[in-house]
C-alpha cells in the first residue's frame, strides 16, 4: 500500500473522530475510547539501491549537480505514522527526492514510528527528552503546533529568492502565519477527481464526463443532474460514493471555512459562496445522491462502480496508482475507468480546485533545521524537473497499467490544482474548536437546514478562532 493511501486510509478512518491536539493524550482515541498504548522506536528499512534504469541514474546526478550547499551533519529524523522515504513492495520505488538528497549532499533519513492517533503526543514527548527530531508532516499542525511551540518558523534557513523558494512562495504565503512560515510547502499536488465507469455512462445515454469537461459543461449542475437521473427513484443505483466528497466539492466555491488572510485566521462561515456550497451539499443529501455508508458498516463500495450501480465515486488518484489486477476489481475493466477533475463551480468566478499540499513541519528543537532545508529543495526540484517527471509517467505506465489519456487527464487536474488550489486549514484549529467546525459543516450532510446550523454554532466557532489568533501572536512575541 503506498504512503499516500496510507495516509487517506488513516484519515478517512478518523473522520467521525476527534483530531488528536498536539501534545494531547496517546491514551485517549477515537470516540474517546481507550487505546492500547503503543511503544514506538526508530526502525531501519533496506533500499534496493537499483531503483531506476542507468540513464535515470544520470539524469538524477544531472539534477543533482543544479543543487548548491553542503551539509555537515548528513542525518535528518522524520516522525510519521508512514514511511515514504523508505519504500517497499511491489512497484514502490525510492522517491527522485531521496536519491538527490543522497547523491548531492550524502543525506541520510532516519524515520521514527509512531501512528496516527498517537503522533502528537509522541512527538511532545520526543521534543521534552531532546531527540532532535527534525520534521513532521501534519498539514493541519497551522496554527495549533504553533501555539503548542511544537514547530518552528523554517525563514532562518531558506532563501526566499532563489529560484527554488521563489517557484513555491505563493504556496507557502498561504499557509504564513503571524508573518512566519511554518507550513514547508513543496507543491499543490493534484487533488480528489471523479471516477466513473464508461459503459455505465454509456448505457445511461449520458455524455462522456470527459467530453463534458473538455466542453466546459462539467459543473456541479450537471453534476447533480446526472445524479438525479441515475438514482431516480431506483433502489439497486446510487449516485455518489467515496469517504471525501463533501470537501472537494464545497471548496469549489473557492471559499474554506476556515482560511488564513494577511497571516491571520479567517471564519468564512457567513460568505455566500460558502453558504452556497454548504447547502449543495444538503441538496445532495436530502435527495438520496449520496450513498448511505451506515447501510454498509460505514465503507465506501467501490465495487459498485464495476457492477454498473453506482455513477461517480470522489477519491484520490492513489486509488488507481498500484497494481492493475487490484484497481481493476472495484472500478471495472481497465477500458471503461476514467476519472475527471471535481466539477466547476457555476457561480464561482474561478475554476477553484481542492489543494493536496505535500508539506512539513521543522520540529522545535530540530537536531539538523539546515539539513531538513536541503532535503525539501530536493522535494521541490524533482517536482519541478522533467526527468523526474518522465519516470513517475513511466512508472505509472509500466507498474500502474495507465494510458496515456489517464496521464494527460492527471496533468490536467495537476494544472487546475496549480492555477487556483484552495484548501481548508479548520483542522488545525484546537481540537476542541477544529471538532465544533468540523460537525457544523457536515450537518448538512444528514439533512439538516445549513443556516440554522450555522447560526447555532457560528458565535462559538468566531469566538474560538479569534482566540486561536490571540494565542498565535502571544507565542510569537
Amino acid at each position: 500500500m503506498s504512503f499516500k493511501k496510507t495516509a487517506a486510509l488513516c484519515t478517512a478512518l478518523c473522520l467521525t473522530a476527534s483530531m488528536t491536539a498536539c501534545g494531547g493524550s496517546a491514551e485517549e482515541g477515537d470516540h474517546g475510547y481507550l487505546l492500547e498504548e503503543e511503544t514506538t522506536t526508530a526502525f531501519t528499512v533496506e533500499i534496493n539501491t537499483e531503483t531506476l534504469a542507468p540513464e535515470q541514474e544520470e539524469q538524477v546526478s544531472a539534477l543533482a549537480d543544479t543543487l548548491t550547499g553542503e551539509l555537515e551533519n548528513k542525518t535528518i529524523k522524520w516522525l510519521s505514522f508512514y514511511d515514504p522515504w523508505h519504500p517497499t513492495g511491489l512497484g514502490n520505488t525510492k522517491p527522485v527526492s531521496v536519491e538527490l538528497f543522497e547523491k548531492k549532499y550524502g543525506g541520510n533519513i532516519e524515520s521514527f514510528s509512531t501512528t496516527w492517533a498517537n503522533q502528537y503526543s509522541d512527538l511532545s514527548t520526543y521534543i521534552l527528552g531532546g531527540e532532535g527530531i527534525d520534521f513532521f508532516p501534519a498539514s493541519e499542525a497551522v496554527p495549533k503546533c504553533v501555539i503548542s511551540g511544537m514547530t518552528q518558523s523554517y525563514d532562518p534557513y531558506v532563501d526566499w529568492s532563489s529560484p527554488l523558494w521563489e517557484s513555491v512562495k505563493e504556496l507557502n504565503e498561504m499557509f504564513a502565519i503571524g508573518g512566519q512560515h511554518y507550513l514547508m510547502a513543496c507543491q499543490a499536488t493534484e487533488g480528489y477527481v471523479v471516477y466513473y465507469n464508461r459503459k455505465t455512462i454509456e448505457e445511461m445515454g449520458f455524455d462522456d464526463p470527459k467530453e463534458l469537461y473538455e466542453n466546459g459543461e462539467w459543473t456541479l449542475d450537471k453534476f447533480k443532474e446526472m445524479l438525479l437521473e441515475f438514482v431516480d427513484n431506483d433502489s439497486e443505483r446510487y449516485g455518489l460514493d467515496g469517504w471525501f466528497n463533501a470537501t472537494p466539492l464545497y471548496l469549489a466555491s473557492g471559499v474554506p471555512a476556515v482560511s488564513i488572510s494577511d497571516g491571520k485566521l479567517i471564519n468564512n462561515l457567513n460568505d455566500p459562496s460558502f453558504e452556497r456550497a454548504m447547502q449543495f451539499q444538503y441538496e445532495l443529501n436530502k435527495n438520496g445522491l449520496v450513498l448511505d455508508k451506515s447501510l454498509f458498516n460505514w465503507s465506501p463500495q467501490i465495487q459498485f462502480m464495476g457492477e454498473g450501480k453506482e455513477l461517480f465515486y470522489i477519491g484520490g488518484l492513489y486509488e488507481i496508482e498500484q497494481a492493475p489486477d487490484i484497481w481493476t476489481k472495484n472500478f471495472g475493466s481497465p477500458e471503461d475507468v476514467f476519472f475527471v477533475p471535481v466539477p466547476r463551480d457555476d457561480k464561482a468566478d474561478k475554476y477553484y480546485y481542492n489543494a493536496e499540499i505535500d508539506c512539513y513541519n521543522l520540529c522545535k528543537g530540530a537536531g539538523n533545521p539546515e539539513g531538513v532545508a536541503r532535503f525539501m529543495e530536493c522535494i521541490i526540484a524533482s517536482y519541478d524537473d522533467e526527468n523526474s517527471i518522465q519516470i513517475n509517467k513511466d512508472k505509472h505506465k509500466s507498474d500502474y497499467g495507465w494510458t496515456d489519456e489517464m496521464l494527460e487527464m492527471k496533468d490536467e487536474v495537476k494544472r487546475l490544482t496549480s492555477e487556483n488550489p484552495v484548501r481548508d486549514i479548520y483542522g488545525g484549529l484546537p481540537t476542541d474548536y477544529a471538532n465544533l467546525v468540523s460537525d457544523t459543516i457536515n450537518q448538512p450532510l444528514q439533512g439538516n437546514d445549513w443556516y440554522s446550523v450555522r447560526d447555532a454554532a457560528f458565535d462559538a466557532i468566531d469566538l474560538g478562532i479569534n482566540d486561536a489568533n490571540d494565542q498565535v501572536a502571544a507565542q510569537l512575541q
